[in-house]
């Protein structure tokens, strides 16, 4: 059968109807959600190996941040600023997204396979089998650009400075639990993007030496500009003592490195779905 192929100015594929294609479902802000505790030990003398002898510490809740969607099949997650995916849960036809190190500030555009929604007039294509590729409701996915973030920066001992040569660290909170990010941006132009991030990695940050530290982990966002690579504390990690002078972070691999696909949002329609 015949298939709709349609190209930009710029002779680049916008979508062609002969493949299955990602489409926006839903944009909109993250919203407050339960938080996570840090995690001690029920006593010093206990063995941190085992799981039984951990208990939440009640006066160290890291806020987490939700984003739900309804009757998805392959969702993929852009957001605009900070925000680090730490996990996802699902009841009925209702998945949550649960992100970290975010704020209510914080923009999703979720794309998936597109489906047969919205109303009239719209333009729909199937292939001969019956499978929808194409509804003009849902604004294609279309990946601007596919970028990596650099090597880690400056050695401290045995620990570095920051997750990333040539990027900065910024205390968010030095209270409890104190927060530190470790970020690197990366200039792309002179509008807003949005990031979606193959996979994280994690780490260890220690503020002061013999305290304990705490795990990170990765995410990525968009801004007015590029897109920010950046670490921060990992839901439910351990207590650490508050104060003392930043050492460094810790067992953050670099034998794969994730990429960040990134989009342009300036045709997205925000807030959808």
């Amino acid at each position: 059968m015949p298939y709709l192929r349609v190209m930009k100015a710029d002779n680049t594929l916008l979508f062609d109807t002969s493949k299955i294609t990602y489409g926006l479902l839903r944009s909109g802000y993250l919203v407050s959600g339960d938080p996570w505790y840090r995690k001690k030990l029920r006593s010093a003398q206990l063995d941190p190996s085992n799981g039984a002898n951990w208990t939440d510490d009640t006066n160290l809740p890291d806020p987490q941040w939700y984003f739900s969607i309804d009757n998805s099949v392959s969702p993929i997650l852009f957001i605009v600023g900070d925000g680090c995916l730490n996990g996802t849960s699902v009841s009925g036809n209702t998945r949550t997204y649960i992100f970290g190190n975010a704020s209510a500030n914080t923009k999703v555009y979720a794309f998936d396979v597109m489906r047969d929604i919205g109303t009239p007039p719209r333009l729909r294509t199937w292939l001969d089998t019956g499978v929808l590729t194409f509804n003009s409701y849902m604004p294609p996915l279309n990946i601007a650009f596919a970028v990596q973030p650099p090597g880690l920066g400056a050695a401290s001992g045995t620990a570095v400075k920051t997750t990333y040569a040539g990027g900065y660290n910024q205390t968010v909170r030095s209270d409890a639990p104190p927060i530190q990010y470790s970020h690197y941006q990366m200039p792309l132009g002179n509008e807003e993007f949005a990031a979606y991030l193959t996979f994280s990695r994690t780490g260890a940050c220690v503020p002061e030496a013999g305290t304990s530290g705490f795990s990170v982990f990765e995410g990525a966002g968009g801004y007015v500009g590029g897109v920010k690579f950046m670490f921060g504390p990992s839901g439910g990690t351990t207590s650490t003592l508050i104060g003392g002078q930043f050492i460094g972070y810790y067992s953050v691999p670099v034998d794969r490195m994730p990429t960040a696909l990134v989009i342009r949002t300036a045709n997205l329609p925000f807030p959808f779905g």
